[in-house]
């Protein structure tokens, strides 16, 4: 598989460039639980995804968020259907690249369906990239009409605009909940009611089907980050323990 690989500085610069030039980018990740719903019936038999802690975890999990909560039961063909059509239109891609053996799964899976993105990351950055990239990602956010959407999205704003909208005089022009794959009729709906030019999305699968949308339809700048929303809010690294175990910290933050 051939692609062309993006440093946290690299991808930040991109996002910059068609914030500037008001062109649409999306950038998704594609993580374990994204990777088994692409794999539904193509790569995995229903018995074998079925029997996969993934099935388990989404199918029984009762959070609304976190690391359990997964928005999507499977098995769902509708749903593996438009993330792989998502996945397809995406400009950048995450997977999972030094950080975690799941990406050989995911490329894979890609394989089977015969695609390669041409840009890819290492999806973990996403909980980092607001402290790595700091001045970059502050740019971003400078001067800008934000939404935000995730089932957390009214505690994201207020920790925004608490703690950087004085400094950084964006707007934060909508927050839209969502929590699970069937509420993304409604979610692109209430799209419709707000002007903005940056959509930050945290909805697992659910964002994957939505960030490529959110550029090909409304010419936006949408930005899957994932459980760096968390970040956010508090200021530190989501699941700082485990991604320690899985690399060195200082090199993390260096990616």
């Amino acid at each position: 598989m051939s692609y062309i690989e993006l440093n946290t500085n690299q991808l930040m610069d991109r996002i910059l460039y068609s914030l500037d030039n008001q062109l649409p980018l999306s950038v998704i990740s594609v993580g374990v639980t994204e990777t088994h719903v692409l794999a539904q019936y193509g790569f995995f038999s229903e018995e074998q995804f079925m029997n996969n802690p993934e099935a388990h975890v989404a199918n029984n999990s009762l959070v609304k968020r976190g690391h359990t909560h997964r928005g999507i039961r499977f098995p769902n063909i509708e749903a593996r259907n438009e993330a792989l059509e998502a996945v397809k239109n995406a400009d950048i891609v995450g997977i999972c690249i030094k950080v975690s053996r799941a990406g050989e799964l995911t490329r894979k899976v890609f394989e089977v369906y015969g695609f390669t993105p041409r840009y890819v990351y290492e999806a973990y950055t996403r909980r980092v990239i607001m402290i790595s990239q700091q001045q970059k990602f502050h740019q971003m956010l400078r001067n800008k009409k934000i939404i935000i959407i995730c089932s957390y999205a009214d505690e994201v704003k207020h920790a925004l605009d608490k703690g950087l909208k004085e400094q950084l005089n964006f707007e934060i022009t909508g927050t839209i909940m969502i929590e699970q794959y069937e509420d993304i009729p409604r979610v692109k709906q209430e799209m419709t009611q707000y002007e903005f030019d940056l959509c930050l999305l945290a909805a697992g699968i659910n964002a994957v089907i939505l960030a490529p949308y959110i550029a090909k339809e409304l010419g936006k700048v949408a930005f899957d980050i994932g459980q760096g929303m968390e970040t956010l809010i508090t200021g530190k690294i989501e699941g700082v323990e485990w991604l320690s175990g899985q690399i060195e910290l200082d090199r993390f933050l260096e990616m």
